[in-house]
């Protein structure tokens, strides 16, 4: 009986190995999404337990160092992590580093802003502001829809070009946004109308660090779909950037035409930097962020960039009723199943899943504005001002659709 048994389980054990080695792996979706393939389970766990060992490290690190930076009267006081994040990054003489700031604001009643300013060597800039006032039209910076600006030669290294100024008060605290110039309206280029925004932002959840905080399981699940080799781990490392985001309040005045505008709306602000950002790497992206009217957040979405992770699932939950941040574990929402050809939908659902729960979004497009990152264009992005419902909360979302701008303009 013994023998037959262990006869049975040697042929059991031989089938699976045939079939596991004349499998074949399925074609990437549009030639572009990788697709699971037979060695996907030992990849992600082999990723998984890499990812939660190195987040556990770095939390253990943290604490550690919080320990240390306590004063002597028992006051926490500023940590030197969050100055040193908060500070301007060095872009030294790679001509495709990059460090950036981006606000993106939505009320109640339909005011929104959005306003992005990256710093890159040689004084250029990829800069933008969208202001959209109840009672008034859409309002733009003079060139949009190109962002690609050259600071004077008289400006200091900062966040900061043409009548545009973005600048650090407080770490992880506040944030100051000031804009003193030009602006046209959406619907006539030619209409000019002086502005002049002063503007605050303050936190209101702590920040999310993507290197420290987003989901092992989501990201190894990502990793796990991709061919690996010793030049895949090259290129991931390669084109690391530190980015977080931090969900706040942004408050103050514009003045349009000697008219005074009082603006306080929810805003999420984000930070990235780091010795590369090439846009043709991304082939797309889309990101929500999601205001909901009991005052939670949700930022979720997808990005595509084929040369390291052809789909990866990134974003995160704060809860208004215990301040938590948790990071979005998976995600139904696949690119290829949402505007690939760039026709955009109208509305549209998916389901998302942070800290063991469930969350249906149901998302309705009402408006939008689009533009162009780079000197040529590469980067192409619509912001969507949508009507946006989770798990029967109702809300607001700005979402980003970003594309890589193949077709000459």
């Amino acid at each position: 009986m013994l023998m037959l048994i262990t006869s049975i389980l040697i042929t059991v054990c031989l089938v699976l190995i045939y079939r596991f080695l004349n499998t074949k792996n399925k074609p990437p979706i549009f030639g572009v999404y990788q697709q699971k393939s037979k060695t996907y389970w030992f990849k992600f766990l082999f990723m998984y337990t890499i990812l939660k060992i190195r987040q556990l490290k770095v939390h253990l690190n943290r604490l550690f160092a919080i320990e240390l930076g306590r004063s002597s009267d028992g006051v926490m006081h500023v940590q030197e992590h969050d100055v040193n994040l908060e500070k301007l990054y060095n872009l030294g003489d790679n001509p495709k580093a990059v460090d950036g700031t981006y606000f993106n604001g939505m009320s109640k009643s339909g005011a929104a802003l959005i306003c992005g300013l990256a710093r890159r060597p040689q004084r250029i800039c990829d800069a933008f502001l969208f202001l959209k006032i109840e009672g008034e039209e859409v309002l733009l910076t003079p060139s949009l829809p190109d962002t690609y600006l050259k600071k004077s030669s008289e400006d200091n290294d900062s966040h900061e070009v043409q009548g545009l100024s973005v600048a650090n008060f407080i770490p992880m605290r506040t944030w100051k946004l000031s804009y003193n110039g030009e602006m046209k309206h959406r619907d006539d280029s030619n209409k000019k109308i002086k502005v002049e925004a002063n503007l605050t932002w303050s936190a209101n959840f702590p920040p999310f660090e993507y290197d420290s905080q987003m989901s092992p399981k989501s990201m190894a699940s990502d990793m796990a779909r991709e061919p690996w080799s010793a030049d895949y781990f090259k290129l991931l490392k390669k084109f690391h950037q530190t980015h977080y985001e931090q969900v706040g309040f942004i408050k103050g005045t514009v003045l349009i035409d000697d008219k005074i505008h009082e603006l306080n709306m929810p805003c999420v602000r984000d930070r990235s930097f780091g010795p590369l950002r090439e846009w043709r790497n991304f082939h797309r992206y889309v990101y929500h962020f999601i205001f909901l009217d009991n005052g939670d957040f949700v930022a979720v979405g997808s990005i595509s960039q084929p040369s390291i992770l052809s789909h990866l699932t990134v974003g995160y939950f704060c809860r208004m009723s215990d301040q938590s941040v948790i990071s979005v574990d998976s995600s139904n929402f696949q690119l290829y199943q949402h505007g690939e050809n760039q026709q955009l939908p109208k509305d549209y659902g998916f389901i998302f899943e942070a800290g063991g729960e469930s969350y249906v979004v149901k998302v309705q497009a009402q408006d939008e504005v689009t533009f162009f990152i780079g000197k040529d264009k590469e980067a192409k992005f619509y912001e969507k001002w949508c009507d946006i419902e989770v798990n029967g909360v109702k809300g607001q979302a700005c979402v980003e659709w970003q594309y890589n701008n193949v077709v000459p303009i």
